[in-house]
């Protein structure tokens, strides 16, 4: 919850609130968003120039307009990623670059199915019969109904004092923490992540919130937290 916390205030706020807003996407948004997700190898400046295009003229407005998770939902970004493809941006699927940008439009819907998410289901449990986003995200929303509740419960835990500065939705943070617990499963490596939340724990804020900015300058402990 601290890497989600910390993760949603570091930029995928801001990059989120972008995503859905803006009239239209710039050279320069797309730029920063690759480059804070670590794609910017991934595609070469040509292939970039058609993302762009893509993803503004044909994905940004059905993830937009999705306002629950649902099968429907999945399987609508698989046929996407399969656009893609046909559209000739890329020889290969853009499954986790797809599903990051489908999360930064609706992070309350979206979750990224990256290598390390989809290597932390099964390792959890999990059956991904597919490589399709739809098995993997019915696999994440099975999960999910488990791992809400152990979200609100700390939350609970945490008191008024977290609610009265609101940094992000309930729904939000446990489809974001959810998110990370299963990269940790799949193999995050945990220097990175004591990285992330340093130096101190983030106090656990619901309900709301505005734009955040992307420096971070310390955390609040949690109830029965300690330094580290």
């Amino acid at each position: 919850m601290s890497a989600a916390i910390a993760a949603w205030r570091a930029g995928e706020a801001a990059f989120s609130v972008e995503m859905r807003s803006a009239a239209a996407l710039t050279p320069r948004t797309l730029d920063c968003w690759l480059a804070f997700h670590g794609l910017t190898d991934r595609l070469r400046p040509a292939q970039c120039r058609q993302l762009l295009g893509f993803l503004d003229d044909v994905a940004r407005p059905v993830f937009r307009a999705a306002g629950t998770p649902s099968s429907e939902a999945f399987t609508r970004l698989d046929e996407i990623n399969f656009e893609a493809v046909r559209a000739g941006i890329t020889t290969a699927s853009l499954m986790g670059l797809l599903t990051r940008f489908a999360c930064a439009c609706a992070p309350a819907v979206y979750a990224p199915a990256t290598q390390r998410a989809r290597r932390g289901i099964q390792a959890i449990g999990h059956r991904l019969p597919d490589m399709s986003y739809r098995s993997y995200m019915l696999a994440f929303m099975k999960e999910h109904e488990r791992f809400a509740d152990r979200v609100a419960t700390i939350v609970l835990a945490a008191g008024s004092a977290a609610a009265k500065r609101p940094v992000m939705p309930l729904d939000l943070l446990v489809m974001r923490a959810l998110d990370w617990r299963l990269m940790m499963a799949g193999g995050y490596p945990v220097g990175q992540l004591e990285t992330l939340v340093a130096p101190q724990p983030l106090p656990i804020r619901i309900a709301g919130g505005s734009r955040p900015s992307a420096a971070r300058t310390g955390r609040d402990l949690l109830p029965g937290e300690t330094a580290g």
